[in-house]
């Protein structure tokens, strides 16, 4: 027996018997968005077909970088539902009020969009598809806002076309699904030429070398000096790849990562070098104090061969008349080391050279804590999301009084990044941290900053 059930005055048939209807609603109805899903809806849609009329309509989220891995689920479910609510917007506008606006499957980001009767002409045609889809991806572009964590410049989307064929020897339902795909494949080969160009992007950044150096200063707890500054690498001004979780995710889909991560450090130390001269000259620095050091990100999927690598950080720093003492090599794990035996016989290289190692993200997992046992880094440390709103929570203050005990223990010195509070500050200062880094002393900037203003 098949129950009846009534959705916004559409008559459906609905739950065999013995199936959970909540549950089964689940799956048709999309919880994030509250859009139907395709299947909540093919009996109407199934009504509306006259023939040569009907048209089906692509639109995927995509980017140059898994907005869903790099800023969460929540904000990309926030990103689905304001896509959800601009094509809902248009229906009465640019969509006629009885298409239909469906997910494929609950948090899909592929919307599809069912034009059910002709526009302009007795039949519908490719010609007024193409001009609907047009207006379609300029309304998204234009009424998608920005949200605080994801910029409308990072997000694109892949829309195609297909008119419903039909076939007295097939099914309907065959005959949409068909159409879905060949819109999806129209999508696709656009998105297509869009990756391409993206390719092309990267590619002149880097042979242009058209990225930037930024430096944040690390001061110590004891006395508000400055020791030591991290150079943080930007993008081209004002492009969507100023960023470098967008830069370096583009580089890694396309095949860069190890020109662009070279390209990085070389900037790096060219503009330390710079850096460390100017200040030294106008400030007689040399005389006075000890020069900074420069800690430099590295990522260890790009070091395989130990014996190139070697060679050519040394080449560097001969080249830049810079001490390998001064420059400390933090190992961050975006992606993690994939073989400790080579990746530890390649840092030995390092460190006999007279570079200094630090681990980035200290206890923040296993392969954290593996990466502190088989490197034994002079440096740890430690992340803003142990840092914030520490003076307010007992239990990260405990934590990281275990993590520095065991820091001493080991000769290590622990660098807490992300201060943005006095409160912080000194709460940090007061638990024993020997470094600290954050907005609060200073913001990445492309000069040096010699002092930073404690209250």
């Amino acid at each position: 027996m098949i129950k009846e059930e009534t959705n916004d005055d559409v008559s459906v048939k609905r739950t065999p018997e013995g199936f959970d209807a909540g549950k089964m609603r689940g799956m048709l109805v999309d919880y994030v968005t509250g859009l139907p899903t395709l299947n909540f809806v093919i009996d109407e849609i199934k009504a509306l077909f006259p023939k040569n009329s009907a048209a089906v309509i692509s639109v995927n989220i995509s980017s140059i970088i898994d907005i869903e891995k790099v800023y969460g689920y929540k904000n990309y479910d926030e990103l689905i539902k304001k896509v959800a609510v601009s094509l809902n917007s248009m229906k009465g506008q640019l969509l006629r009020k009885n298409d239909f606006v469906v997910v494929m499957f609950p948090a899909s980001s592929h919307f599809i969009i069912l034009l059910s009767s002709p526009r302009n002409k007795g039949r519908m045609d490719i010609e007024n598809l193409e001009n609907i889809s047009r207006r379609i991806l300029e309304s998204l572009k234009a009424s998608v806002p920005p949200s605080l964590a994801i910029s409308s410049e990072y997000i694109n989307f892949s829309i195609g076309y297909s008119i419903i064929g039909e076939s007295v020897k097939e099914r309907i339902e065959r005959c949409l699904f068909t159409a879905i795909r060949e819109a999806e494949i129209s999508g696709i080969n656009i998105e297509i030429k869009e990756r391409q160009k993206i390719k092309e992007d990267i590619k002149n950044i880097i042979v242009h070398e058209e990225v930037r150096t930024v430096f944040q200063p690390i001061v110590s707890m004891a006395d508000s000096d400055i020791v030591a500054y991290e150079a943080l690498t930007r993008g081209p001004k004002t492009s969507k790849y100023e960023m470098p979780v967008v830069l370096f995710t583009a580089a890694d889909n396309h095949g860069f990562s190890e020109e662009l991560e070279w390209l990085c450090i070389a900037k790096s130390m060219i503009n330390f070098s710079l850096n460390t001269t100017f200040i030294n000259k106008s400030f007689n620095r040399a005389l006075s104090k000890k020069s900074p050091l420069l800690f430099l990100n590295i990522d260890p999927k790009t070091f395989k061969d130990t014996n190139t690598i070697v060679n050519r950080f040394s080449g560097l720093v001969s080249k830049y008349s810079i001490d390998a003492s001064s420059i400390v090599l933090e190992i961050t794990e975006r992606t993690a080391i994939a073989d400790f035996n080579v990746f530890n016989i390649m840092i030995a290289g390092l460190k006999n050279i007279g570079f200094n190692i630090a681990i980035d993200d200290a206890g923040a997992g296993y392969s954290s804590l593996q990466s502190i046992a088989e490197l034994k880094p002079k440096y740890l440390k430690f992340d803003m999301v142990l840092v914030r709103d520490i003076d307010k929570d007992y239990i990260k203050q405990e934590l990281l009084k275990t993590l520095l005990e065991f820091a001493n223990k080991t000769a290590s010195i622990v660098i807490a990044e992300g201060i943005e509070t006095e409160a912080e500050y000194r709460t940090v200062k007061a638990l024993g941290v020997h470094l600290g880094q954050g907005y609060y002393f200073a913001k990445p900037s492309p000069q040096f900053i010699e002092m930073v203003q404690i209250l």
